[in-house]
Formats: structure tokens, sequence, C-alpha cells
């Protein structure tokens, strides 16, 4: 029987198979996730030996950098004036909006591509091609962590969270995006559903379940933000 990583609950079953991989829910609290889980170094692969999108350019940087931009008002609060770190940077449009509000700026990514680029673009911010063992072993701590569609790749949700916890500051605020099983336009027939692609996707989250692992890991979400898309979107706060 495979245990909730989000919720540790013993009661999972059979969802549904896709690209010849099953995934299992949790009936405690929905939590999607593969199983088997691939590991970690299988899922790397993905974001870098096979990610050339940053030789010689980045693609779509230039609608990436314009959302970026949309993005920025939100963050100020949250970011002005303190040590900021964009956790799976890609190609650093991000860390390079909050360099233009944060004490610091730094951007982290496990491929060599994409931090290269980067740097090669953006000069302000800091970039780092680092993996989560590599981050644990860190002594920087940040004040505002952004991680956009990242949680939804990582084979170990525990590490990932151990992660945050590492890197966030006493009172650290965390962005978070990810796909939104529960979203109310997420198909019935979750397979038909355009994020559900294994080994890309490997778990999905809900309101419910990202409160409960959060809260598990020492944060407190204090606020979901609205989105016609199935994407959730929260900011948490360290406790």
């Amino acid at each position: 029987m495979t245990h909730c990583a989000v919720c540790t609950s013993a009661d999972t079953y059979y969802l549904a198979g896709k690209n010849g991989y099953n995934f299992s829910q949790c009936k405690e609290c929905d939590f999607i996730f593969l199983d088997p889980m691939p590991t970690q170094d299988d899922l790397n692969a993905q974001y870098t030996d096979n990610n050339k999108e940053a030789e010689p350019t980045y693609d779509k940087a230039g609608s990436r950098l314009r959302r970026a931009w949309m993005k920025l008002p939100r963050f100020f609060p949250y970011a002005w004036d303190r040590n900021t770190l964009d956790l799976g940077c890609g190609g650093g449009f991000i860390a390079y909006l909050l360099s233009m509000i944060a004490r610091t700026s730094t951007g982290v990514d496990i491929s060599q591509n994409a931090v290269s680029y980067a740097k090669s673009r953006f000069k302000k911010p800091a970039f780092e091609c680092k993996n989560f063992s590599g981050l644990l072993a860190s002594e920087k701590q940040y004040d505002f962590i952004y991680s956009s569609e990242v949680i939804e790749h990582v084979s170990d949700v525990s590490l990932f969270m151990r992660v945050l916890q590492h890197l966030a500051a006493p009172q650290a605020y965390v962005y978070i995006t990810t796909p939104d099983s529960g979203h109310s336009k997420v198909p019935a027939d979750i397979s038909q559903w355009d994020v559900f692609t294994p080994p890309v996707h490997v778990q999905f989250f809900n309101k419910k379940n990202a409160g409960v692992l959060f809260e598990r890991y020492g944060f407190r979400i204090i606020k979901f933000y609205k989105n016609k898309k199935p994407g959730l979107i929260f900011l948490a706060r360290k406790i």
C-alpha cells in the first residue's frame, strides 16, 4: 500500500493511467500522484540533458518577460527591500523583475542551459545551478521565495518542502503556482486534462491538500488567488 506523501494516509486507490504511467489518489486529501513514482534523476533529465531551449535563445522569452512584468505589483508588498529567491528560475525573468524592488535577487535552477541564458541576459540578479541537495547545504535564507510550476515535477514532495523550510527565513513569504486538480474546469475524466502528462507532471494539488502539506512543514497559507484557468496560486508564510 502506497502512503500519501501529503497527509500520510494509507487510504489510496488507483485513479487513472496515461502514457504507460499510473496515478493514485488519496481518499483523505485528494492528492494525486504517480504510483510508482520515478526517481528524481529520471525526472531531472527532462530539464537538464534534454533541455536545449537556452541555446542560443530562450523559448518565448518576450512573452515570458511581459508576463513577469504583470506580476510585479502583486509581489511588491512581500519582496520590497528583501532578500528574494526564484526557485526553479528557468531563464531568470522573475528573478530579474524581483531585482527591481528587492534588496537581493537570486535565481536557482537545475538546468545549466537555463542558468547560462539567465546570466547572459540579466546582470543584476545572482544565478546558480543547484539541485535540492546543494540547496540544503546552502546557508543562505530568503524573505520571499517564488516557485512557479515546480512542485508538480518533483519525485519527493517532502524533500521539496524541506528545501523550502531550509531556505525560508523566519516569517518569510512563499509564492507557489501549480496546476489545480480541484478547479471547476478540470475534465471529469482527468486523463483528458491538458496538463495530465506523465512523466512531465507527476503529482497534482488542490486547495485542501496544499494547506495540509504546507502546515506540516511550518507554513500557513494566507491567500489563494483567483484563477479562471485550472491553476493553483497561493501565498504562504513561514510560521
